[in-house]
Parts: structure tokens; sequence; C-alpha cells
């Protein structure tokens, strides 16, 4: 037998190369091979490019990182520049009249500028007939709380509660009961639960008028102080004239809404007092008088 010679670092048969030469990779700096993101794909052929951003995403218009509100002019509206100075005016000089009357005020200062004599002579007219209506039922409220004498009623009743006191009324005054009052009293607590009724009414009208003048007045004041300056001396007292006049309306449908306030206060101390009187006095006073009409009766038998 015949024995075969070892080959050093034998492998086995090598696997038979290609016929066809293979040219020889050109060296590069950094070579990583073929290794490259998956999702974002390397563009064949094209040039490298400082810091490049062409290809991130364009953002949304309404992204809220880039989205950036204007801002809102304070009066954005097309109304007279003068209008616009007027309710800059209030806004400084009146916050609080201006915040929960601004569209109100805005309307009237549209009717009133630019100034003219005509407009002021005529200012406010209509709500100063109005208010002199709406304080005709408050007088005639008041008058006829006053012709209804219901203290004075209420007295009398009292009165013949107490009994005569002097030797002269005992012998010759004719005693009252209480029980007569019964009726005219009850008549009389209606009628003031009324007059509370109207005067409420009355009152709420009046001062939702007066508030109404007091725009009007805050009006001018603020259109006196833009023309202040003015020439014309005939427009400067007009406006002086025109304030002063709502001014004292302003103060008038105040005093009588104080007045009529004090009314009422009194009508309702008197409807408590008549209540007492027909719920509590009178039945007591009945029930005494039958147990000593009674306690008369037991004796003489």
């Amino acid at each position: 037998m015949t024995q075969q010679k070892p080959k050093v670092f034998d492998f086995g048969a090598e696997p038979e190369s290609s016929s066809a030469p293979v040219a020889p990779a050109a060296p590069r700096a950094f070579d990583f091979g073929d290794m490259q993101d998956a999702a974002a794909p390397i563009k064949p052929d094209r040039p490298p490019q400082a810091l490049s951003f062409d290809d991130l995403p364009t953002a949304p218009a309404s992204s809220a990182l880039t989205r950036k509100s204007a801002a809102r002019p304070l009066f954005d509206s097309e109304d007279h520049p003068a209008v616009r100075d007027a309710l800059a005016t209030v806004h400084a000089d009146y916050p609080d009249l201006f915040t929960h009357a601004e569209q109100r005020l805005a309307a009237l200062f549209r009717r009133i500028l630019p100034v003219r004599l005509a407009l002021v002579t005529e200012w406010a007219e209509a709500p100063l007939m109005e208010q002199a209506a709406l304080l005709q039922p408050i007088t005639e409220l008041v008058l006829k709380f006053s012709q209804m004498g219901v203290p004075a009623l209420l007295e009398a009743a009292l009165e013949t509660t107490r009994g005569p006191t002097s030797m002269f009324g005992k012998l010759f005054r004719r005693p009252t009961s209480p029980a007569e009052y019964r009726p005219v009293l009850t008549s009389a607590r209606t009628q003031l639960a009324q007059l509370m009724a109207d005067s409420e009414i009355a009152m709420r009208n009046l001062e939702l008028s007066a508030q109404g003048l007091g725009l009007h007045l805050t009006v001018l004041a603020v259109v006196s102080t833009l023309v202040e300056d003015a020439p014309d001396a005939v427009l400067v007292d007009a406006l002086a004239q025109r304030r002063t006049l709502i001014q004292q309306a302003v103060r008038q449908a105040e005093l009588s809404v104080r007045q009529m306030g004090q009314v009422r206060q009194q009508a309702a101390d008197l409807i408590g007092q008549i209540s007492s009187f027909l719920s509590v006095t009178l039945p007591a006073l009945e029930m005494a008088r039958a147990q000593d009409a009674g306690a008369g009766e037991r004796g003489n038998s």
C-alpha cells in the first residue's frame, strides 16, 4: 500500500476562480462598505451638499409651532377717526362702563360724531321725554300712598284694643270693637300689596331710563374733551348746557327712585303690622272676650 504524503496546511480543494480578472477597488476614506439606512436611501450620483435641509418635510400651515395669531386692534372698525378716539377715551377713563356698554356707546358716538351744533341741541331729547313720562307713575304712587292714610287707620284699630282710660271716656264713649276694623284693614293690605307690585315695575323702568341718560351724558362729556379747543364758542356752550340738562334729569330720576324706595319700605312695614293685627292681635282679643263672657254667664248661674 502506497502511503500519501501529507500537504502542509491542506484545507481541501479551493474554489475555482472566475476566468475574468477583477479590477481592484480603489481605496476610500472612511469606507464603511455598502451599509445604508433602509428608511432613508441615499440618492445615487448626487454631489455632496453642505448642511442641506432640502429633504426635510414641509411643516403644515396650521402647525401650532409655526402659527402666530395677529394681534387685533382695540377698535377694529371702519368708523370715523373721531369715533375711534372717543371710544379710546372711554376705554381709558371709564373702563367699567366701557366693558358693559361698549356697543351702545359706539352707536351713540356714531350718531353725534363728527359733532355739529344741530346734533348737540337735540341730543338725548327722546330719552328725556321718556323719563319725564316714567316719572309720572312714581309721583302718582307716592300720592296714592299718602292718601290711603294707613298709619292713622292702623293706629285707630290698635286704640280699640286698649279701651278708654279716662272717666269721661268710660261714661260717654261708645266702645268700638276691634273687629270692626277687619274689613277696612284687609282692603288696605290688598292696596299696599298692589302698590308694592306697581312701584317695583315703575322703579325698574325709571332706573333703566336713567342708565340710558347716563350713557348719553358720558358721550357728551367725552365729546366735550375732543372739542374743548375748538374755535366755535357756540358749540362749546351748547355742549355745556346740554350736559347740565341731562345731569339734572339723571339726578331727578335718582331722587324719585330713592323716594319711592322709602315709600316701599313704609308700605312693607305697614303690611306686616296689619297682618299681625288681623292674624294675631284680633283673634287673641276675641278669644279673651269670649272667655270673659263665658265666665260671666257661669257666675250668674
